[in-house]
């Protein structure tokens, strides 16, 4: 198996598969709704919200390196939105699933030969881009079943 058919699928497994981690993001965010993920623990801290945007956010970033631009998305990082109902809530969802499946789209586009390339990012290849993606998301995860817990 070619390295970036790995890489997508442990994007897929951390979305909804078996992930070695334990839970998967749809387990993670498994009964939260939009109360909750507005909580958070205080002035200054995260909301699940915020967190899930910031993924998005980060993923979007990916997708723009991948194509070879160091660039932003044109979304605001840890956003939450003044009103959090729960239409809110489902369209950060179905953005966070859009992200996912355009992100494993075009990891199985990218040409192999360019993994070890440096990313637009230039001490970085791709490979690292990839799979520093997943650690982030892996930490990040770990934040949102804490806060769960907590709140």
């Amino acid at each position: 198996m070619k390295e970036k058919e790995k890489i997508a699928a442990l994007f897929e497994a951390f979305y909804g598969g078996d992930c070695w981690i334990g839970l998967n993001f749809k387990q993670a965010i498994e009964g939260v709704n939009e109360n909750l993920a507005a909580k958070s623990l205080g002035e200054g801290h995260n909301s699940i919200w915020q967190l899930v945007s910031h993924l998005i956010y980060w993923r979007k970033t990916v997708l723009i390196r991948l194509v070879g631009v160091l660039g932003t998305p044109s979304m605001s990082d840890f956003y939450q939105p003044a009103h959090t109902d729960r239409q809110a809530w489902e369209e950060v969802l179905a953005q966070f699933r859009d992200v996912q499946e355009e992100l494993v789209k075009v990891i199985r586009q990218f040409p192999e030969e360019k993994m070890d390339e440096p990313s637009p990012m230039k001490s970085q290849t791709y490979y690292q881009l990839l799979t520093g993606c997943l650690q982030h998301d892996a930490y990040h995860m770990g934040q949102i079943i804490l806060l769960k817990k907590m709140l």
